[in-house]
């Protein structure tokens, strides 16, 4: 008997310390990692799909990799079925959920790209258009948490700032619960140029602010007390600056979050991502009632 546990213990800790496989990545590839963002990207034509990566899993999980499998197969996209420590090496030790996929990169489209909406065709249909712009957002976490909530809240574009911006990165599209892998994001390297051209069109441009007493120049209301019957851009700053001097001055409104209590010194504010989907709560919603 003690020489089964002997042997039973040696087979274990051979197992936990056999290197994992190495497994070269196709030129120019990235690993998308988790459920949603790799089940959304081979459902969708937007990237280029190489292998997916996929662990032994049991339970209710065992038929979401089987849907996994049937969706690689019909998009013809080779099935690998490897350890928990090899998805491991291959997402850098981020939560993966049991699948990996080796895919091409997505990119931000230009404005170029992008349909001019009619303005009058969608006024005449009684409908309002609300984007979301957003200036010098650098962490991948609150990008991806920004864009899920712009796509689940109904936003119709977002653009961003090319400049000291996150981009597309698998992080991105796992914080954004795969929400990019259908969702067009756009990107200009003249933000102020793109927001000036939308005023002359007849937008209005709102800002967004943590402390009121922080704005000069420019009218700060509640969010609460914000309406509006035209096409609007929302534009968000930075995580740790807030919106630019310059961008603010050409806002014609700036909007705040009131608190609910008496706040303490330092912790004033909110994460930009939780702030955004606030915002965009009291914006959208007045979409939806204008649309019943």
């Amino acid at each position: 008997r003690e020489l089964w546990v002997s042997q039973d213990l040696s087979k274990e800790r051979k197992r936990l310390n056999r290197k994992p496989l190495f497994i070269e990545r196709t030129r120019g590839s990235e690993i998308l990692f988790g459920i949603a963002p790799c089940s959304l990207a081979l459902s969708q034509s937007r990237r280029g799909l190489f292998r997916l990566f996929l662990k032994q899993s049991s339970g209710s999980r065992r038929l979401v990799m089987s849907e996994l499998v049937l969706q690689a197969t019909a998009r013809g996209v080779p099935v690998h079925h490897v350890t928990r420590r090899e998805l491991d090496t291959l997402c850098r030790g981020r939560v993966h959920q049991g699948v990996c996929l080796e895919a091409t990169p997505l990119s931000f489209k230009s404005l170029e790209e992008a349909e001019k909406p009619d303005l009058s065709v969608e006024e005449s249909q009684n409908k309002q258009l609300i984007w979301l712009a957003l200036e010098q957002i650098q962490d991948p976490m609150n990008l991806g948490a920004v864009l899920r909530s712009a796509y689940f809240l109904g936003v119709d574009r977002v653009v961003t700032s090319q400049r000291n911006s996150c981009p597309l990165t698998p992080t991105v599209s796992k914080a954004s619960s795969g929400a990019i892998e259908v969702f067009d994001v756009y990107s200009t390297d003249d933000l102020r140029s793109f927001l000036k051209a939308r005023a002359a069109e007849g937008w209005e441009v709102v800002g967004t602010v943590s402390s009121p007493e922080d704005v000069e120049n420019v009218p700060v209301i509640s969010c609460l007390e914000f309406r509006w019957n035209k096409p609007v851009i929302i534009v968000i700053g930075s995580e740790g600056d807030g919106l630019s001097l310059e961008t603010q001055l050409l806002c014609h409104r700036m909007l705040a979050i009131p608190p609910g209590r008496a706040l303490h010194p330092g912790i004033e504010s909110l994460n930009v991502s939780v702030a955004t989907g606030i915002l965009l709560h009291s914006i959208c919603s007045q979409k939806l009632k204008h649309g019943d």
